[in-house]
C-alpha cells in the first residue's frame, strides 16, 4: 500500500504511519498538506496520514478545509505522543548553538527550553521536523541544531543533546486517516461531520439540539468562514456515534434545513497518559 504522509521519513507522521499500519508499506513525502490531497486526488498514493490537531496548540486549519473539499473519508484517527528532541552533529555542546531549526510547532512546543536553555539562539522555521534534522546535518554546522524526533536523530546518525525538551509532558498530536473511496470500519463509534445552520437567532443551538435527542455527545466543534461569504460559517463537529445512531441525528438536521457532510465514520482513539 502507498501511503503519503506531510513530512519526510522519521518525521511525526511517519511514526504516527508505522504505529498504526504495522507492517511494510511505500511511504511517500509531501512537503504540505495540500500536496498530500493532490496526490491522493491524482490516485498516486492509497491513503494519508494527516495531523488534525494539537493538545497544547488547537485545530491545523488547513486541514479541516481540505478534508471538506476533496471529500474523502476519514476511516480511522489514533493519537500520538509527542517528545521532542534537540539534534545535532557529534561532539557538538549546547553552548555552541546559535541556531534551532525545525517546523513552526515544534519550535513553539519548546519554547520554554529554548528561552531557559538557548536564549540566544536564533529560530528558524522550516516545513518539516525530520527535514529540519537534514539540513543540519548537510550543512555541517556544529552551531546549529534542528528539533525532531529520537527516530529522526537515528535516521540522520546525529546526536540528540537534550530529550524530551517539549514544554508540556502530556503533548499529543491527533492523526486522521484518510481514504479515497473508504469504507467506516464495522466498529465505528465516533464521527466527523460538516455542518451548515441558517443564520437566524439560535440556528446553531437547534441544531446541536438534534444531537441531544440523540444522547450523542460532542468532543468537538470548529468554526470556519465560509469561502465567498462575509462573516458566515460552516462548524466542524466531531461526534461520539456513527451508524444508525448517527444518522437519526442527520435526519433531524435536514428537517431544519441545514446541511450535512459525514466526513468519516471510524474508531475512536484511546490515549495512554503517561507522567
Amino acid at each position: 500500500m502507498r501511503i503519503v504522509l506531510q513530512g519526510e521519513l522519521g518525521s511525526f507522521h511517519h511514526l504516527a504511519a508505522g504505529h498504526w499500519y504495522k507492517n511494510d508499506n511505500e511511504y511517500l513525502a509531501a512537503e504540505s498538506f495540500a500536496e498530500v490531497f493532490e496526490v491522493l486526488a491524482a490516485g498516486q498514493a492509497d491513503q494519508a496520514v494527516v495531523a488534525i490537531e494539537n493538545s497544547s496548540f488547537g485545530s491545523i486549519n488547513e486541514v479541516y478545509d481540505l478534508l471538506s473539499k476533496y471529500g474523502y473519508p476519514t476511516i480511522g484517527e489514533l493519537n500520538e505522543r509527542i517528545h521532542q528532541q534537540l539534534i545535532a552533529l557529534p561532539g557538538t555542546k549546547l553552548s555552541d548553538i546559535t541556531e534551532v531549526v525545525s517546523h513552526p510547532v515544534a519550535l513553539a512546543q519548546c519554547a520554554n527550553f529554548l528561552k531557559r536553555r538557548l536564549p540566544n539562539a536564533e529560530r528558524v522555521e522550516y516545513h518539516d521536523t525530520a527535514a529540519a534534522v537534514e539540513y543540519v546535518k548537510n550543512t555541517g554546522n556544529p552551531k546549529f541544531a534542528a528539533i525532531g524526533s529520537s527516530s529522526a536523530a537515528e535516521t540522520a546518525e546525529l546526536q540528540i543533546l537534550e530529550a524530551n525538551i517539549e514544554n508540556d509532558r502530556q503533548n499529543y498530536t491527533r492523526f486522521l486517516i484518510v481514504s479515497p473511496g473508504g469504507k467506516a470500519p464495522a466498529d465505528a463509534n465516533k464521527a466527523s461531520l460538516v455542518l451548515q445552520t441558517s443564520h437566524g437567532v439560535g440556528a446553531l443551538h437547534q441544531a446541536l439540539g438534534c444531537f441531544a435527542n440523540e444522547g450523542i455527545s460532542l468532543t468537538k466543534l470548529q468554526s470556519r468562514p465560509l469561502t465567498g461569504k462575509i462573516w458566515k460559517y460552516q462548524f466542524y463537529v466531531d461526534v461520539e456515534a456513527a451508524g444508525q445512531k448517527l444518522h437519526h441525528a442527520i435526519g433531524q438536521l435536514q428537517k431544519q434545513k441545514c446541511k450535512v457532510k459525514v466526513l468519516g465514520e471510524y474508531r475512536a482513539a484511546v490515549i495512554e497518559h503517561e507522567i
